[in-house]
């Protein structure tokens, strides 16, 4: 935490002597507080925003925008996704500057729809206190844009935490337990990758990859087994293997694609002798 003070002291520093004339540093909240800016923000489509500020002091101003910031749409009965930036922001104006700013941040209302280009959204607030400690751990830790995606869901909408995932799941893993200890859940049992893609019409689709989860079981004699899925009405949908299962064993890594199966409650079922092994529930 030292280290990212000293930086950010540092980036204040030469933003600040890079600037002629500049010495005033200040949030955004504290920029609108004083009346020293004036602002408006519209959509560019997507998940980013034109943010349009204008300086009104005779300093040069440096604007901090803090992890955690939310953007609401402001479009009337066309009421779009709200934007949550998940990475601090710093801002330079020269005195009396008009300067147009691209601000990008993530989703955080999935069940709307995909923002449109010239809409117009709100100059922003503080998100509540959830979203606010996810952006400022985000803001700290590097991870890919998919995974961070994916976290702001977990929160925003309650999407699976197990959908926090990535191709190598060391750092994604992390993320995932302070998740699930944000939102006072036990950690899932299984990961499952998915994809999002903002159309070019605005609207965010997710996709599911790939299913992860370590199984452990036990059976007493040697003997053959299937393993598979069920969906919710108890149909088979995908067989995953068959094969001799033996007592020194104990556990399975199991790793397969479901890009095919469309959203929905499963069931992953080991089976041996008619005898169910393992049997645990899940969600695409």
């Amino acid at each position: 935490m030292n280290v990212k003070r000293t930086l950010f002291a540092t980036l204040v520093s030469i933003c600040i002597t890079t600037v002629s004339g500049g010495k005033t540093v200040v949030s955004l909240q504290k920029a609108f507080d004083k009346n020293y800016i004036t602002a408006k923000a519209i959509c560019k489509g997507g998940l980013e925003l034109d943010y349009l500020i204008s300086n009104l002091l005779k300093d040069s101003l440096l604007i901090v925008i803090p992890a955690g910031w939310r953007f609401n749409s402001d479009a009337g009965k066309n009421d779009y996704q709200d934007i949550l930036l998940a990475h601090e922001e710093m801002l330079v104006l020269r005195p009396k500057e008009t300067k147009k700013f691209d601000i990008r941040g993530y989703c955080c209302e999935a069940t709307k729809g995909g923002p449109q280009k010239g809409a117009p959204y709100t100059l922003g607030k503080m998100a509540d206190s959830s979203l606010v400690s996810l952006a400022r751990y985000l803001n700290c830790h590097k991870v890919d844009s998919n995974t961070e995606q994916y976290s702001v869901w977990a929160i925003s909408d309650g999407k699976e935490t197990a959908n926090i995932t990535s191709n190598d799941d060391s750092i994604a893993a992390l993320l995932r337990t302070f998740v699930a200890t944000v939102k006072r859940e036990p950690l899932p049992w299984y990961t499952l990758l998915k994809r999002s893609k903002i159309t070019s019409s605005g609207e965010v689709q997710d996709h599911p990859v790939r299913f992860k989860a370590d199984i452990n079981y036990s059976v007493s004699e040697t003997c053959y087994s299937y393993c598979y899925i069920v969906d919710s009405k108890g149909q088979k949908v995908s067989e995953i293997f068959g094969k001799w299962l033996l007592p020194e064993n104990t556990e399975y890594n199991s790793n397969f694609n479901v890009a095919g199966l469309a959203k929905g409650e499963y069931k992953l079922v080991l089976e041996a002798k008619n005898t169910t092994v393992f049997e645990k529930a899940f969600k695409i």
